[in-house]
Parts: C-alpha cells; sequence; structure tokens
C-alpha cells in the first residue's frame, strides 16, 4: 500500500512538464530543463511523497534570473501555486510550493548537479536486490508518521538521510545484501585506471560501479527475512551503534570513525552528534540537521520501536502517528 501506481507516475510527468511549460513561458530563450529527481524517479516514492524537481541551466543571473528562489517564487505564485516558501540559506537553496491543480507539494532547486545522480545511484542500489525497496518503504514512513522526517524545519532527518542509513546497514549485514558501488568503481579505476569513465560533476567524482547484470543476486548468500531485517535496522540504532564514534558511509560501505573523518571535534557547533557521510560529497554530514536534543530524541524512537517488534511485531502501532 505504500508503493506508488502508474497513474502516480503519470501525473508527476505531467506535472513536470507543466513546470517546464512555465518555466518556457517566462524565459523562452533561457534553456532551462525541468527534471525529476528523488523518490519520483529512484524506486522509492509513495502516493504522498513530495515532487523533487531541479532546473538545470547554463544561465546564472542570482538577481533577476531562475537561480534567485524569490524571482521562482513569484512566477510560480502568478501561475497559479499555492503555500510557496523559499528556504534560501540552505546548503541547496529551494522553493516549496503546492499546486492546488495536481494536489502535489514540490520543492524546487536550480543546478544541483549532483541531484540527478543521487537519484540514479539509489536507483541502483533499489534494483540490486528486492528487500531494500519495502524495507526504506516502511522505515520512511515510520519516520514520517514520528515525524523524524523534516530536516528543513522539524530539526530531524531528510528522507535522502534515512535512506542512506539503511544502504549502510544492508551493506554490513553478514553476509552482505549490498555492495558498496563506489568502492568497487574504486577498484576498478585502481587495477585500469585508462578503461573507466569517469562523470565529473563541478569538480566532484560522481562516478560508481552501476551495472546491475553484475549487481543482482549480490546478496542471495543472506537470507534475512524483510521482518527480520527490520528488527536489525532498530536493534542496530539502539544498541550496537555508538553515537560517539561511528559514522555511516554508504560510500565506503562500513562505519567510518569521527576521527578519521575530523569530525570529532565541534561536536555540538557542526551538529555531530549523528554523522551520516554523504556519499558524493564526503564532507558533508547528512545528519547535522539534527541537534543534541534530536538525536536524544532519535534514539528514543528508535528504542521504542525495537521494543514494540520485540513485543508484538505490530507494525501499526510502531508507526502510530505522533501528537505533540
Amino acid at each position: 500500500r505504500l508503493l506508488p501506481t502508474t497513474e502516480t507516475f503519470d501525473l508527476r510527468m505531467n506535472f513536470l512538464n507543466k513546470i517546464q511549460a512555465i518555466v518556457d513561458s517566462e524565459w523562452p530563450d533561457r534553456d532551462i530543463k525541468a527534471h525529476l529527481f528523488g523518490s519520483s524517479v529512484n524506486g522509492l516514492g509513495s502516493e504522498s511523497s513530495d515532487v523533487d524537481i531541479v532546473l538545470m541551466t547554463t544561465w546564472d543571473d542570482r538577481e533577476h534570473g531562475v537561480a534567485n528562489m524569490h524571482v521562482l517564487a513569484e512566477l510560480l505564485k502568478r501561475n497559479g501555486m499555492k503555500q510557496i516558501y523559499t528556504v534560501t540559506k540552505a546548503k541547496v537553496p529551494i522553493c516549496k510550493f503546492f499546486d492546488p491543480e495536481t494536489y502535489l507539494s514540490c520543492d524546487i532547486n536550480v543546478n544541483s548537479m549532483q541531484a540527478l545522480p543521487n537519484t540514479h545511484l539509489i536507483w541502483t542500489y533499489v534494483e540490486t536486490d528486492p528487500r531494500v525497496r519495502p524495507l526504506v518503504m516502511v522505515i520512511k514512513h515510520w519516520a514520517k508518521r514520528r515525524v523524524l522526517n523534516d530536516a528543513a524545519k522539524g530539526g530531524t532527518l531528510s528522507s535522502y538521510c534515512w535512506v542512506m542509513m539503511v544502504l549502510n546497514f544492508l551493506q554490513m549485514r553478514n553476509p552482505p545484501i549490498l555492495p558498496s558501488l563506489h568502492e568497487i568503481y574504486f577498484e576498478q579505476l585502481k587495477s585500469d585506471p585508462e578503461n573507466v569513465k569517469q562523470n565529473i560533476i563541478d569538480g566532484v567524482d560522481c562516478t560508481f560501479f552501476d551495472d546491475l547484470s553484475a549487481l543482482r543476486g549480490h546478496g542471495d548468500a543472506n537470507h534475512e527475512t524483510l521482518g527480520g531485517l527490520l528488527y536489525a535496522f532498530f536493534h542496530r540504532y539502539t544498541v550496537t551503534f555508538d553515537y560517539d564514534r561511528d559514522v555511516v558511509s554508504v560510500r565506503h560501505g562500513r562505519l567510518l570513525s569521527k576521527r578519521e573523518r575530523g569530525w570529532h571535534i565541534d561536536i555540538e557547533r557542526m551538529c555531530r552528534f549523528l554523522c551520516v557521510e554523504e556519499p558524493f560529497n564526503p564532507s558533508r554530514n547528512l545528519a547535522n540537521s539534527a541537534d543534541g536534543v534530536s538525536v536524544a530524541g532519535l534514539r528514543e524512537e528508535f528504542e521504542r520501536a525495537l521494543s514494540i517488534l520485540a513485543r508484538s511485531g505490530d507494525l501499526d502501532e510502531m508507526c502510530e502517528q505522533f501528537e505533540f
């Protein structure tokens, strides 16, 4: 019931075309291309998921052009969008809005160069093993119901951060269910640098191994069920994960140490209470939206979920809507 229908995907594609038409009518000669990214196309969307759109353009007028979120917001308002507000101080400035015609909520940004490779990375992991999609969908649903998935306003974690936490967990099962797509690429680069095609975006190496014919079956030696994995995920973040030491790294397929990343200092100022490495920009901690109080609350929620699963396995109770 969490998975989207074909009609849902078609609605999102029509909405993308609508945004493209709005931008083209305002700036017909600027070659601005709208792309879906995130959960709408990475295999992890649900009917209630927001739409993520990136506008790619070489036009860089940050005062009067589309790159100015306030200018973009005014354009969207003139074209009937509602509940519009901008988040200009984020690492990637975004404009959030609601379309009353399609009933879709959208986050839109300009020239977030790593949005598309990030989406393809997650899609490749999702397609590698059939347990990935349902496990991530349950964790995302739980996080939403328990109000743990609002990095921008709520001081918790983004959906992207939650996905990285699940992927790394699956990389570290014994035997592993997922490989590290970056590590496979690093090995190829080391052994045959002449024949490895690299994808460099804004000076950042966004290359990873994505040959699904070679990846599928990687986790076949692991016979854990979806229910067992769900329990083990919450056990990890309740019992075994060392919040003072560990860094979640999908890039390397293991846990790094905070000292290794240089994140053992400025814990409070930099919000390094929980550390989740961004796979394409390893200097960025995806969990720095959560301060010490938020992480303490997250740990209480992990413990609550684990307790419910151990006692009754009742997913409805585990995902009961949190009320303030």
